[in-house]
């Protein structure tokens, strides 16, 4: 049975906000569309990025579906634009949540893990880069957007077997010769049915 979350019941004013956890080569980053820092449980302390984050759409179905999501990263130094180069983003383990809030603004820490809800887990599978200019403040910002594949996605678009060629096969077999002269009758050709 699952519990029903208070402040969202009975009422059309629903506070949240997404969190947002990134495991890349270069380590594990949270932050979230919260104003502030906020630390929960078992999970991490996330920064606080506010409208700095913005989430693009993702398919809601009860059963588990195969879909992708977006995520944009507005006002960020563009002298961090090469450090984020550097992080090997793409091929990167995305987890989101959803978080929810009492009308005093503190994050609501019964049910789900720390009081964050799953909603997505996937991998990285693109991302761009680029600089935007700021007329008011007179200086170029950066713009990370990045795409993400959730695990159903992937699972659905991998590739089983292996090739029956003698290197794919000696691969699993060293020592297999079965498939050694596959090259060799590729390129014959039979001329069948002529006389």
């Amino acid at each position: 049975m699952t519990t029903p979350i208070t402040p969202i019941e009975n009422t059309n004013n629903i506070r949240y906000a997404d969190f947002i956890k990134v495991v890349t080569s270069g380590g594990t980053y949270y932050f979230s569309t919260a104003p502030s820092s906020i630390t929960v449980s078992g999970i991490g302390t996330f920064d606080g990025l506010g409208q700095l984050v913005s989430i693009g759409k993702i398919q809601r179905d009860i059963k588990s579906t195969a879909n992708q999501t977006s995520i944009t990263l507005n006002g960020i130094d563009t002298a961090m634009l090469g450090w984020a180069l550097g992080q090997n983003i793409k091929g990167s383990q995305l987890t989101m949540w959803k978080g929810f809030f009492n009308p005093d603004g503190t994050l609501i820490t019964s049910g789900g893990t720390g009081g964050l809800y799953q909603y997505f887990y996937g991998f990285i599978d693109t991302f761009q880069i680029a600089e935007t200019w700021n007329e008011e403040v007179r200086q170029y910002s950066g713009v990370i957007n990045v795409s993400a594949a959730n695990i159903q996605m992937i699972l659905q678009n991998r590739q089983a077997g292996r090739f029956t060629n003698n290197a794919s096969w000696q691969f699993y077999t060293p020592n297999d010769t079965s498939m050694a002269r596959v090259s060799t009758i590729a390129t014959i050709y039979y001329p069948f049915g002529k006389q």
